[in-house]
């Protein structure tokens, strides 16, 4: 996976956001954990048919088990960061995601994830995405 992002200074929750999301990319359940509360959550955008709120590390064991495995290699996709936002204990990065699908579609998508922290550890990940366009992209 190749990362590239914004220049500027990381720090704080800021800096703990891209960490956590940086292990999220690589697959590495654990480490991306490590950063959160035990009782962190995630949450669903709206338009998915999946639970809304969910145990943190059962939304990203999916999310790492299934949906990075669709890639090819899996696993191997490309994310560009175009913004990290931070006020208090709330951070925002916006990024995009690039890759091949075991499809054989070329997956293209842009994030937003916003965080709540407590603590300096991730308590809340909150995603915005065009949950159509991956439902296209992962689609028969």
């Amino acid at each position: 996976m190749t990362v590239t992002g914004p220049g500027g200074t990381l720090d704080g929750n800021k800096e703990v956001a891209v960490r956590f999301l940086g292990h999220f990319w690589a697959g590495e359940l654990e480490a991306a954990l490590a950063l959160a509360a035990p009782d962190a959550v995630f949450v669903n955008t709206r338009s998915l048919a999946e639970q809304r709120r969910v145990p943190l590390h059962q939304a990203l064991s999916w999310i790492i088990g299934d949906l990075f495995s669709r890639f090819v290699p899996p696993g191997r996709f490309d994310v560009r960061i175009r913004n990290a936002l931070a006020d208090g204990d709330q951070v925002m990065v916006e990024y995009s995601a690039s890759g091949r699908l075991d499809n054989g579609r070329d997956y293209a998508n842009d994030y937003v994830m916003a965080f709540t922290f407590r603590d300096g550890q991730v308590a809340e990940q909150r995603v915005h995405t065009d949950t159509q366009h991956l439902a296209r992209l992962f689609g028969p």
